[in-house]
């Protein structure tokens, strides 16, 4: 495989990301990361623990997908704990707002996500508005509700669906397929769906992603083609489509945040490359198509990309030498 795209993947912190998120403070560099229903503190960002995964199934609640437990706190008063309560919508203690771009507040309360403080470290309710109470989704420079809930879905009485709602032993946060045969999302209008209250879920449209296509310059037969899909929902499908002197179709790339992921594709030009983003079979396929030319020279990411590199080595090689001299 290419040196290059080696080092591209890993200085880009690589994850599959969904409609959940982490909440990310900037100023310590962590996320939130529930220990237990009444533990909530903050740790290194690790995508891949659930732990760290958060998502809106209300327009103001946000559920822990590791506790299945709704974001909250017992009391709402100045410096106390933020901990996971049973989600219930009429509970003001976890019902939640964006402010100013990154304050996550209690609505009708000047008390905000805060991160703690050297006494306690668990994540607290916090009047001020530092840094310390200032969060991203980790990733990306948007803030907690730019992945705010969407209404998926209503029962002919006009009832919306309630998450979580449980079935057949399992908690669900989005609509799911799971129980029926012909693949469409349902979800419960009520907490369990023994009530038998249920309803499908509206389709969902599935962004229209960029492309970008990077020639690299040791292997003109190699470009590495990075498409942006906008938001993945439960059912995406990513993948990308090569036609030229032979067409087919890539599936399960390598992806990070805002749902940016990686192709390397062998290819003699010219080729067309298409992202394609795909939900389900009720969903049409959205897509944007890139010619590639190699006379069209080196992509300038590439001449930048290995320029630093290049530079970091003489760095380190004149490090190194200045070492030496000096210790004899």
């Amino acid at each position: 495989m290419n040196l290059l795209y080696v080092l591209l993947l890993v200085l880009w912190s690589v994850f599959n990301s969904t409609s959940s998120f982490l909440i990310y403070n900037k100023d310590h560099n962590k996320c939130v990361y529930a220990a237990s229903a009444t533990v909530v503190l903050t740790a290194p960002c690790d995508a891949s623990f659930t732990a760290q995964r958060f998502q809106w199934i209300s327009s103001s609640r946000i559920i822990s997908l590791a506790f299945s437990l709704c974001l909250g706190a017992e009391k709402i008063e100045d410096r106390f704990k933020v901990i996971l309560l049973p989600c219930n919508e009429s509970n003001p203690g976890q019902t939640w707002e964006c402010k100013d771009e990154t304050l996550l507040v209690l609505k009708g309360h000047p008390l905000h996500l805060n991160y703690g403080d050297y006494v306690e470290p668990n994540v607290m309710l916090f009047n001020g508005s530092g840094v310390w109470s200032r969060w991203l989704i980790y990733g990306t420079n948007e803030n907690l509700c730019s992945r705010g809930y969407q209404e998926m879905a209503s029962n002919p009485n006009g009832k919306p669906c309630y998450f979580p709602f449980k079935f057949d032993g399992n908690v669900f946060a989005e609509c799911t397929v799971y129980g029926r045969a012909d693949g469409q999302l349902w979800c419960s209008t009520e907490s369990d769906f023994e009530k038998e209250e249920w309803g499908f879920c509206h389709p969902i449209n599935a962004p229209e992603p960029s492309i970008t296509v990077y020639g690299q310059m040791q292997d003109r037969e190699h470009v590495i083609v990075m498409c942006s899909f906008g938001r993945r929902f439960t059912k995406s499908s990513f993948q990308l489509s090569v036609e030229g002197e032979h067409n087919y179709t890539l599936k399960d790339p390598l992806c990070y945040s805002n749902e940016k992921c990686v192709f390397d594709v062998k290819v003699s030009s010219p080729v067309s490359f298409t992202c394609v983003h795909e939900i389900n079979s009720a969903v049409n396929r959205r897509s944007e198509t890139y010619t590639d030319h190699h006379e069209e020279g080196v992509s300038l990411f590439y001449i930048c990309f290995s320029s630093s590199i290049a530079i970091g080595l003489v760095i380190m090689t004149v490090a190194v030498i200045v070492t030496t001299i000096r210790s004899k």
